[in-house]
Formats: C-alpha cells, sequence, structure tokens
C-alpha cells in the first residue's frame, strides 16, 4: 500500500441491518445526492441508511396502542362494534407501518472528506449537511430499545448552535461506534487540512 493510498478515506457500502449492500457509497451519492453539493475531489467515505429496525422503533406507540386495543376487545363481551373496532385497530397500524417504511427508504447518511449530510423527507426532501470543519460537536445516545438491539443515534452540533437549526441526528445507526469513530476521524482529516491551509 502506497502513502497515498493510506491517506485516502475508505469507501463503504450502503449499509443497514440487511445482508444485502445494493451499491457502494459513491454509486448511491450519485443516484440521491444533487450533483452541485458533490465537489471536484470530494469523496464518499461513508453512506448509510438507518437500521431496519427504525421502522418498528419510530412505530412503536402505534404498536403498543394496537396491543392494547386488541387485548381489550378480546376480554370484552362481544358486540357488533367488536371485530371493526380491531380491524380499524390493525388497518391503523399497517398503515403507520408503511409510512414508517417510507420514511426509511427516504433517510439516508452521507459522510464525505469535506462535510456531513442527513438526506430525508418523504413528499418535502429536506437535507442538512454542513462542512466538517464547521462541526462543533459529536455524540451519541443509546434508548434502552437501541441498546437492546445494539443501535445508537449519532448527533451533530454545529457552529450556528440549535436554535438556528444547526444540529442534526443519525437516528438508530448500526454499529454506531464504530460510525461514530469514522465521523470523528474525517472532522479530524479536515481540520488538520485546515491548520495547514491544504
Amino acid at each position: 500500500m502506497t502513502l497515498l493510498e493510506a491517506e485516502r478515506p475508505r469507501q463503504v457500502g450502503v449499509r443497514s441491518d440487511s445482508p444485502v449492500e445494493p451499491a457502494t457509497a459513491a454509486a448511491l451519492a450519485s443516484d440521491v445526492v444533487p450533483a452541485h453539493l458533490l465537489d471536484g475531489g470530494e469523496i464518499v467515505v461513508l453512506a448509510i441508511k438507518p437500521s431496519l429496525w427504525f421502522i418498528l422503533l419510530v412505530s412503536k406507540r402505534w404498536i403498543a396502542g394496537t396491543a392494547l386495543v386488541l387485548a381489550a376487545a378480546s376480554l370484552a363481551p362481544k358486540t357488533g362494534l367488536t371485530l371493526p373496532a380491531m380491524q380499524l385497530a390493525v388497518g391503523l397500524l399497517i398503515a403507520r407501518l408503511l409510512w414508517a417504511t417510507m420514511q426509511w427508504s427516504t433517510r439516508l447518511y452521507v459522510l464525505t472528506n469535506r462535510r456531513i449530510m442527513l438526506i430525508r423527507g418523504v413528499f418535502n426532501v429536506q437535507l442538512f449537511e454542513c462542512a466538517l470543519t464547521r462541526i462543533q460537536n459529536t455524540w451519541m445516545t443509546f434508548s434502552l430499545a437501541e441498546r437492546i438491539l445494539r443501535l445508537g443515534s449519532i448527533h451533530l452540533s454545529t457552529a450556528a448552535g440549535a436554535d438556528a437549526g444547526g444540529t442534526a441526528t443519525w437516528r438508530t445507526v448500526a454499529r454506531p461506534i464504530e460510525v461514530h469513530e469514522q465521523i470523528r476521524a474525517a472532522i479530524g482529516r479536515a481540520s488538520s487540512r485546515g491548520n495547514h491551509g491544504l
């Protein structure tokens, strides 16, 4: 391995809990990230989606509510409304899971050698992007469910601060410690280049 190869950021494919990695990070980024956001020489270091557990975790209240409705309906005296109420509860849960699936499919976390991005939104696409040199702080949180599933969320704050929309969260990330280390390493490399005027 040459020195140039050692300094080149490693490209990683799109990753979730799915065993299939459908595309390389660069190929996916070229399809999803607007072309004007990737400058010449900008390298995609990491492009991942949330874990597939995201779908269930963002729907957990609906799942719990449906379970309660079904349990109450099964214990209550049977009336003409029991079956329709159960069907309605299940139908609403299915609709919520479908919506969560669409949210998952349109969410993408991208790290390049220059910036970090969060792309999300089913109908209205939202893009958070920030130069690595402007990232002030990163930290991880682990909800109980995430800890059980070995997932985590990575939070990023910028010089703009929370009041100015200067925070973003990569939610429900698989292998969060490894991903966080890659983000911190990319920030360190970008800061080092900036300090040396490169």
